[in-house]
């Protein structure tokens, strides 16, 4: 018994001690257990709000794939000013680093461009590296995003790459391309913040399975070395899922932490050994209990703490709301996004805060998400003190519990920028930048429009084509500044004459087209005079002056056209004829301007070989010195007889030939022959005198004129004072610069030069002081009447003047009657040519006529 006694304490001890090495070794176990899973819920967490991030981030910047793909469906495939377009959606994405543009999968446009030349041309369906997302793409008529991959244009990128199906004549869906948005890694990723998890001692994994090859595909990590037992977060992106895989550094283990456990189980479990069994069990008991109280607690306040940093970190503004739209609670960071003060929503609904129309659209996605759970997009418009805000909702119904009525999670979203942006979208696609006006687009639509209108009611409309005549003077002399104030206004005086449902559209320079609805011929008639005497008010801009008529063309539907192309085209035959009847005027559109236009395009054809054909040649007009009465110069005048439609006149088939580039080869001709006809008078002794030759301006602005001239001169062996070359003032004020440097050099090569047609353009005396002309040439426009109008008469004296005072002499044109010839030798002008003496002649004739005038004076 003794012994008993002796040995039981002993055996109390050596079972308690077994159990408290058992229980300590079970509650450390456990305890390593729970801060793993607590360690692992931690990083879920935070792997969570990275992911979520990282979608976000992803989400927004793939919203300028639709706002291209939409730009692209609405302009029907062709991007007016895509670059000026594409910089400014750039701004409201950061994420995004280039936006592409790839008709038929080729690429065509990337902004910004420098960089990204390579990509330029590159077809993404034959691609090895994107050929085989690209057809999926194409394949599934969906959004997809690729990547990581190599990038033609240099580094790693993400391709987001949406298919674009537009409707063909029969409305069936035609692919036509891909609009492409590239977000550069890691650039595009630096919204998640992905590094802040390896300062947290945390390493990373962002992967995915590759699509093609069913292997993993690293998009960013922390490091090489391989990650432990990971949490993975996974997510979807458009064509598949990402991951991100998250672990500690260091290992889920604290090695001192679990030595220091089981330090204090052993130490626990010989102190217990002490005591009597049933103080052991409570004791173990009472520690155990405190421990998981204390574990409980931490990761109730750690739970708390997340929820409200997570809050805190939701810029939108987030409300709890019944289904009657009552608010129960809410989150706002922006109260100036609120109709009143926030502490005053609780209790009210949503009829007492928001207009009638807002309230509505809340109680319908309270009634969408009532029935599907969710409810996204539902979009609304609010009057706030810092201005019209449109706000996009986001509406998640909640799990009510036991007795409770359903509650609903709203996130307002602000989007004002992206309403804003697509509204700018808008205005650049169908609207012109100067004036305002509708562009090309957008008066196509309304012309359709007009037209079906017109011919379900029986009624007619006019299309008017409006030009600014001399519009190109203003520009060429006062700058481009003051031609588009001019434009401006020329829009407001148009806007302001006709009506409200009427159309003033600018299809670009100084065009414009006015839509006219339910409007008659006597209509336009009206119309059109209102617009003449309108427009042609004088206005000062910049300080000039200035007066401005146009030249209207009018075609009526459905008589002269019963569709938009006809009625434009017919329209801008009819302001041709107006053009060449005078300008400042109208006209309508009659039949006879179609065998017009058939003969301005046999002209134009017949024109291209009519040098091969020797079709062309050189008439001469003698120019007479009025002191001496010799002929100092003859002009040469270029002619063409078709072989059947007879002799043409220059001024129809001189602007046929700079339009076509038939002048330069023409021009050449010209040259190189009167320089030939020079010297062969010169061999027949005839007296000496200049030829002059008509330059135009695309022959004047050709970067080798005075080479190509010295060239002809010492082919053909004629001295360089022999050559006399016109040109009009515009055609030297167009560039001043570069004139002034061309007539110094043909002057410093002895070539004379004359200032044809002087008077009829914006003179500027500050130019002609700088050019090294010779000679003056007064057009016969002056010359006609000046025996009996006074402002001729005017002209021409001060013409004469101006050309003394500046060492120049002056030729006239034009001469036609004794009485015109007597008043220019009274005004002392030097030269003198016209019908009065000699109309042109071919060579031979002239040189008789010249022998002729010789022995006579």
């Amino acid at each position: 018994m003794q012994l008993f006694v002796r040995l039981r304490p002993n055996w109390v001890a050596s079972i308690t001690l077994a159990l408290g090495l058992l229980v300590s070794s079970a509650v450390v176990w456990q305890m390593q257990a729970n801060d793993r899973q607590a360690q692992r819920n931690q990083i879920y967490t935070q792997a969570s709000d990275h992911a979520s991030a990282i979608q976000n981030n992803l989400d927004r910047a793939l919203t300028a794939v639709y706002a291209l793909a939409t730009l692209v469906q609405q302009t029907h495939g062709h991007i007016n000013n895509f670059d000026a377009t594409a910089e400014t959606m750039l701004a409201y994405y950061p994420g995004v680093s280039i936006l592409i543009l790839a008709p038929g999968g080729v690429i065509s446009n990337a902004v910004p461009l420098a960089g990204n030349e390579k990509a330029i041309g590159l077809d993404l369906l034959k691609d090895p590296v994107m050929r085989a997302e690209t057809q999926l793409a194409r394949a599934s008529g969906k959004l997809t995003l690729a990547g990581p991959l190599p990038l033609r244009q240099g580094g790693l990128g993400l391709v987001a790459r949406m298919p674009i199906f537009l409707a063909d004549d029969t409305q069936q869906p035609v692919f036509w391309g891909f609009t492409n948005v590239v977000l550069r890694l890691p650039q595009a990723l630096a919204a998640a913040h992905l590094p802040d998890l390896a300062q947290r001692n945390l390493a990373y994994r962002l992967w995915r399975v590759n699509p093609e090859s069913g292997q993993t595909q690293v998009i960013a990590e922390s490091g090489p070395e391989p990650l432990t037992e990971p949490v993975d977060k996974s997510f979807t992106v458009p064509n598949g899922a990402w991951t991100l895989s998250v672990a500690p550094s260091n290992g889920w283990d604290n090695p001192m932490r679990l030595a220091a456990r089981l330090m204090w189980g052993l130490l626990a479990s010989l102190v217990l050994a002490y005591l009597a069994k049933l103080q052991m069990r409570q004791f173990a008991s009472k520690v155990n209990l405190e421990q998981q109280v204390v574990a409980r607690t931490r990761d109730i306040q750690t739970s708390q703490m997340q929820l409200a940093a997570t809050l805190q970190a939701i810029p939108d503004q987030l409300f709890e709301i019944d289904l009657d739209g009552r608010f129960i609670t809410y989150h706002a960071p922006r109260s100036s996004l609120v109709m009143m003060p926030v502490e005053s929503l609780i209790g009210k609904t949503v009829h007492d805060v928001l207009p009638e129309a807002a309230a509505q659209t809340v109680l319908q996605a309270l009634q969408d998400a009532m029935r599907d759970g969710v409810s996204y997009g539902k979009q609304l418009e609010l009057s706030l003190p810092t201005g019209a805000r449109w706000f996009e909702l986001s509406v998640a119904r909640k799990s009510p519990a036991a007795g409770q009525n359903s509650s609903f999670i709203v996130i307002s979203h602000d989007i004002t920028d992206r309403v804003e942006a697509g509204q700018h979208v808008h205005q650049l696609a169908y609207f012109d930048s100067l004036t305002g006006l509708p562009n090309r687009t957008l008066l196509h639509e309304r012309i359709h429009q007009a037209v079906a209108q017109a011919e379900r009611r029986q009624e007619q409309l006019c299309v008017m084509f409006l030009d600014l005549d001399h519009f190109k003077n203003v520009n060429d002399t006062l700058g481009h500044r003051v031609g588009d104030q001019l434009l401006v206004q020329a829009a407001l005086r148009m806007q302001a004459t006709v009506r409200t449902q009427d159309t003033v559209a600018r299809l670009g320079g100084d065009e414009f087209i006015l839509l006219l609805p339910d409007t008659s011929a006597r209509g336009s008639v009206r119309v059109a005079n209102k617009l003449l005497q309108a427009i042609s008010q004088p206005i000062t801009l910049a300080g000039h002056d200035l007066s401005m008529t146009p030249s209207i063309g009018v075609a009526i539907y459905p008589d002269d056209g019963v569709d938009a192309d006809t009625l434009l085209q017919h329209a801008d035959a009819a302001m041709y004829r107006a053009k060449n009847s005078g300008r400042n005027g109208f006209q309508f559109y009659i039949n006879s301007m179609q065998a017009d236009a058939a003969r301005a395009l046999l002209l134009d054809n017949d024109l291209r070989r009519a040098l091969e054909r020797a079709q062309l040649h050189l008439h001469y007009q003698p120019q007479v010195s009025l002191r001496t009465g010799q002929v100092v110069g003859v002009e040469a005048l270029l002619r063409w007889t078709h072989p059947e439609l007879g002799s043409i006149s220059p001024v129809e088939f001189i602007p046929i030939a700079e339009g076509n580039g038939q002048i330069l080869p023409i021009g050449e001709w010209v040259l190189r022959s009167a320089m030939q006809q020079a010297s062969a008078w010169a061999l027949a002794a005839l007296p000496a005198m200049t030829v002059a030759v008509n330059l135009s301006a695309v022959q004047f602005r050709q970067p080798h004129l005075v080479q190509r001239v010295a060239s002809i001169l010492a082919e053909e062996a004629v001295p360089a004072g022999v050559l006399k070359l016109e040109l009009t003032e515009s055609v030297a004020q167009q560039d001043p610069a570069n004139a002034t440097i061309t007539m110094e050099q043909l002057h410093q090569r002895g070539v004379q030069l004359s200032i044809d047609d002087f008077g009829t353009g914006y003179s500027s005396l500050s130019y002609l002081k700088r050019f090294k002309a010779n000679q003056l040439k007064i057009d016969k426009s002056f010359v006609q009447d000046i025996t009996h109008d006074a402002d001729d008469l005017a002209i021409v004296r001060a013409i004469i003047s101006l050309a003394r005072s500046l060492g120049l002499s002056t030729i006239a044109e034009g001469v036609e009657t004794q009485a015109q010839l007597d008043v220019l030798r009274q005004l002392d002008c030097d030269e003198v040519q016209g019908y009065l003496f000699c109309k042109p002649l071919p060579a031979d004739a002239l040189q008789a006529w010249l022998r002729q005038w010789a022995a006579k004076n």
